[in-house]
């Protein structure tokens, strides 16, 4: 695509007729009056091959591949930059109208994605080790709402006792207020009895907000009040309230190569949770990826004997529908 249009360009460029500058020293040049600054606007149409061009890029090109022919067009006819800019905006006016008018028709059943990632680990000899994580991710998106549900599987085994047992399942639903701050509400639980619950439930509610919002770097925070029930392995119920905060960040550091970091705390006196992932995903072959991450879960209190921080690094794969 984007060599056929560049190929179109040249052919226009070489279609121009010759000017005053253009013309051998040894022949006197005809006197065309004086020439119109290389940034002055004209009424004259776009040349009929550099309009057929641009009107092939933006009905069928990529945005790289829009952003190149339209550089290279304002570039050779400097005169038509304001309706070669019109142009585009135009498109993405389109563009994004036909967004909002399908997001608006969609159902909350329709239009799901999300992606799914598996990691395992094996080892034998004088210790015999088994280690499994999987998780799963849907989302969707509609005019005003998003939702997202997650769950994920932790478990490890050591000469046939088990040794790690991390369950979760979230539903999270977002309100766009405008296109950076949102309300949302999240409904967690989850059972870790190597980190001293039998089961934990977290219901929350607060603003989020997009600092920063960018096609290679994004950063959204959450915040807000939470209410939690934890059934500890030692026995006994305990209810709080506490303050939850989120933050969610994603770095393209080239195409195909991301960095993130997800993390999460609930901070109240009768015990904080905090957990932190970090990972570097690389993409593979079409939708599937590779990811290597660096995990922290610490509980301020834990049930006696048991340590506040865990850690783990997984290496893993992904696949994204």
């Amino acid at each position: 695509m984007i060599v056929r249009a560049l190929l179109a360009l040249a052919g226009a460029l070489l279609a121009v007729p010759a000017t005053a500058a253009d013309i051998p020293a040894s022949q006197p040049a005809q006197d065309q009056g004086p020439a119109p600054l290389p940034t002055e606007q004209t009424d004259a149409p776009i040349p009929a091959p550099v309009q057929a061009m641009v009107d092939d890029v933006l009905a069928n090109g990529t945005d790289a591949e829009i952003a190149a022919v339209v550089k290279y067009a304002r570039r050779a006819y400097p005169e038509h930059c304001q309706a070669l800019t019109a142009m585009v905006s135009r498109r993405n006016e389109r563009r994004e109208a036909q967004r909002r008018e399908q997001l608006a028709s969609t159902g909350f059943f329709e239009a799901w994605h999300g992606r799914g990632e598996i990691g395992a680990s094996r080892s034998t000899g004088n210790n015999d080790n088994l280690g499994l994580y999987g998780s799963l991710t849907l989302n969707h998106e509609g005019l005003n709402w998003t939702h997202q549900a997650r769950a994920s599987l932790n478990i490890q085994e050591t000469n046939g006792v088990r040794t790690q047992e991390q369950l979760l399942a979230a539903y999270e639903p977002h309100y766009k207020v405008n296109d950076r701050f949102s309300v949302y509400g999240l409904i967690q639980a989850e059972r870790d009895p190597f980190l001293g619950f039998e089961s934990r439930y977290s219901v929350s509610a607060g603003f989020g907000y997009a600092l920063v919002k960018r096609p290679n770097f994004t950063v959204n925070v959450q915040g807000g009040p939470a209410f939690r029930i934890e059934d500890p392995i030692n026995g006994g119920e305990r209810e709080s309230v506490s303050g939850r905060a989120a933050v969610d960040a994603r770095v393209r550091l080239r195409p195909g190569v991301a960095l993130t970091q997800n993390a999460n705390a609930f901070l109240d006196s009768e015990g904080s949770t905090f957990n932190s992932s970090t990972g570097l995903e690389t993409q593979l072959i079409g939708r599937l990826s590779a990811r290597i991450s660096y995990n922290v879960q610490y509980e301020s209190k834990p049930s006696n004997g048991l340590v506040s921080t865990n850690t783990q690094s997984r290496v893993s794969l992904i696949y994204g529908f």
